[in-house]
């Protein structure tokens, strides 16, 4: 039995986002739903048996009227193809009083066939054309319900037929996992799982949502973070994002990490040097030994105190220009100890020309730049 298992794909991220002119779109919202499409378009192509998604479908807890129906059109794709949908609410995914409808409930509602949404801890039998897939879920809880999952699993555990494949799809901080960006843009709850709570060798594998890093927490069972499929920021510009394919057996599996092909992030650094006779060309000859094209990027620019050459930022940016974005251009000047510019002589005693005089020596100005500086003082003096 196969199965595609994503998290995390939070769509309503905008941020290194334009306007798309043909849709009046979100640039990076489209590049979501590409991301998604890419997935969606490999477990059809798979053929698999089912598709988990293990929670945070959206930024935000109130995603826009398109934000949903962008999603809900490519859950219809998925089942449409034949494939069931198991999906478990993520803390995105919650709403802050409970009682209110979380942002996939819309898909029971509806009573979407194929479609199976968990909003508590329970277990399913999923009907597929490979045959049951046993689901154990747990979903994002409020705090004081997390307590619960310590006796609810256990239960559950008893109830798998072991001549079955059998799942956890569970929305959860498992201890041990390494964080992502999920930690600068998460709802805190600040509850931890015991890994041990999910190694139940009678499950064939644990599919995880919630940590944006893809991690394999223990194997056997299979215990897998995905992690986020497209990029959310610079903390992730060195990741590479994808999603699992997992072939399920009873208490047993294996898996392929498949990479999505996300925007590139890209931070480009310069060091300037002290006696760089043309700093610009070296800022341009930097970004030209990039692939910049349609990636989003910062250029972070670190110049020597000593470095009198201003840069000719206006032809840094054209030489940008192929860039998706300009996320930032950081000029970082070294700062040096003032040097006093008197000896023996009291600064009292200087006339203001003078200590000009002593500042410009100190700067190394040459002696053309020296005089037309002092004019202009003298004028302003004067």
């Amino acid at each position: 039995m196969k199965i595609v298992h994503t998290a995390d794909i939070h769509i309503g991220m905008t941020n290194y986002s334009k306007l798309d002119p043909e849709t009046g779109l979100e640039s990076r919202l489209l590049d979501f739903f590409q991301t998604f499409d890419f997935i969606i378009e490999q477990a059809i192509k798979e053929q698999v048996d089912a598709f988990i998604f293990a929670g945070d479908a959206y930024k935000t807890r109130d995603p826009s009227p398109t934000q949903q129906r962008g999603f809900g059109e490519r859950i219809r794709k998925i089942v449409k193809a034949g494939i069931p949908v198991v999906m478990v609410v993520g803390n995105h995914d919650t709403p802050n009083a409970e009682g209110k409808a979380n942002t996939l409930d819309i898909y029971s509602a509806l009573e979407m066939e194929k479609v199976y949404v968990s909003r508590r801890p329970e277990f399913l039998q999923i009907p597929t054309k490979a045959g049951i897939l046993q689901v154990i879920t747990a979903p994002w809880l409020h705090r004081h319900d997390f307590k619960s999952l310590g006796d609810l699993l256990p239960a559950m555990y008893q109830q798998i037929n072991p001549d079955t494949p059998a799942i956890l799809v569970g929305h959860l901080e498992v201890e041990g996992a390494a964080f992502g960006s999920e930690k600068g843009l998460a709802i805190i709850n600040d509850v931890t799982i015991p890994l041990s709570l999910l190694t139940d060798r009678r499950l064939s594998y644990v599919a995880l949502g919630h940590i944006h890093k893809h991690q394999v927490l223990n194997k056997e069972p299979l215990v897998i973070y995905p992690g986020s499929p497209d990029r959310i920021d610079f903390g992730e510009e060195k990741e590479e994002k994808g999603f699992i394919l997992a072939d399920l057996r009873p208490a047993q599996a294996s898996f392929i990490f498949i990479p999505t092909p996300v925007r590139k992030f890209l931070t480009i650094r310069v060091k300037l040097q002290e006696n760089d006779p043309n700093p610009t060309q070296t800022v341009l000859q930097a970004i030209k030994e990039e692939q910049i094209k349609d990636a989003v990027v910062r250029l972070s620019i670190d110049i020597p105190a000593s470095v009198n050459k201003e840069l000719a930022m206006d032809q840094i940016k054209k030489t940008l220009s192929p860039v998706f974005y300009i996320a930032g251009i950081s000029r970082n000047v070294e700062r040096v100890e003032r040097e006093l510019l008197t000896d023996q002589t009291g600064v009292e005693r200087l006339t203001p020309v003078e200590a000009l005089q002593k500042y410009f020596l100190s700067k190394k100005y040459s002696p053309e730049k020296i005089k037309k500086l002092e004019k202009f003082a003298a004028e302003i003096l004067s």
